[in-house]
């Protein structure tokens, strides 16, 4: 018997539902057959009206062919034959092909779910770096506060002899708050895969090849392009590569952001499996 090959097929247990084949067995992801924007499915219509055209005057059906049922799938005994999306496809089934996803049918997180989850996370660094800053570099705001009074009374000597110390300083704050956002980060994508904020939004990361939680080495690649704002003969282009890597996701077919790129990882929906000890 043939093998089918991956793709949304109709789920053998849930007739509203496709569940996604890799061309081996079936995943644990499934998707409704509607759009959630379309108010009436016509999905089975097309199958229906060939099932009326089957049928003779005599109202007797004509036996028609079905399709093999994928092997190793688990789903052998049920009747259901599954039905794939083709070419053809009803305008409101077409939601259907704009799902992107991970090689192994996963679907991938959009921007505004990465941007919502970096939002909150962002809240949550901002606040934990001021106070750590605050506490492990005291002089830094000091530094900072003489600048701006040397500025407002035009002191040009005072500046020259502030503005070394404040830059100091706001590399030592810059540093901690780095170091801090590394832990943050690496802590929950090695354990959870999700931070607070992809926990909030139901999203995770995972490596583009297998899903799971971050190994340490993946991690640490994934944070690598943030390092460039302690470097300080190219710090003053972070914030364009910031930019570009927040913003990389909306073109780019497998959603990764620059520093998903540098890591190998994917954003996808819901949570990861974890290691097993």
């Amino acid at each position: 018997m043939s093998q089918q090959p991956s793709g949304w097929y109709d789920d053998p247990s849930q007739p509203d539902m496709l569940r996604y084949w890799d061309g081996v067995s079936w995943t644990n992801h499934t998707a409704p057959k509607k759009s959630p924007t379309a108010s009436q499915s016509t999905i089975g219509l097309a199958q229906q009206a060939r099932g009326d055209q089957s049928t003779d005057r005599t109202g007797a059906a004509a036996p028609t062919p079905t399709t093999p049922m994928p092997q190793g799938s688990g789903w052998q005994s049920q009747s259901q034959t599954p039905q794939q999306y083709h070419q053809q496809a009803p305008a409101n089934a077409q939601w259907m092909y704009n799902i992107r996803t991970t090689a192994d049918g996963i679907p991938l997180a959009s921007w505004g779910k990465r941007l919502g989850a970096w939002l909150i996370d962002g809240i949550i660094l901002g606040i934990c770096s001021y106070l750590l800053i605050r506490a492990t570099v005291p002089g830094y705001v000091d530094a900072i506060q003489r600048v701006v009074d040397a500025a407002a009374a035009q002191d040009q000597a005072a500046m020259s002899s502030l503005i070394n110390e404040a830059a100091r300083e706001a590399f030592k704050a810059g540093l901690v708050s780095w170091l801090f956002g590394a832990a943050y980060c690496i802590a929950f994508w090695t354990t959870t895969a999700q931070t607070p904020g992809k926990m909030a939004l139901g999203i995770s990361v995972r490596r583009a090849d297998v899903a799971g939680p971050l190994d340490i080495g993946t991690a640490l690649r994934r944070r690598l392009l943030s390092a460039i704002q302690l470097v300080p003969l190219i710090s003053g282009l972070y914030f364009f590569v910031f930019l570009l890597d927040g913003l990389w996701p909306l073109w780019d077919d497998k959603r990764q952001a620059l520093h998903d790129k540098v890591a190998g990882t994917q954003v996808v929906e819901g949570k990861q499996p974890r290691k097993q000890a």
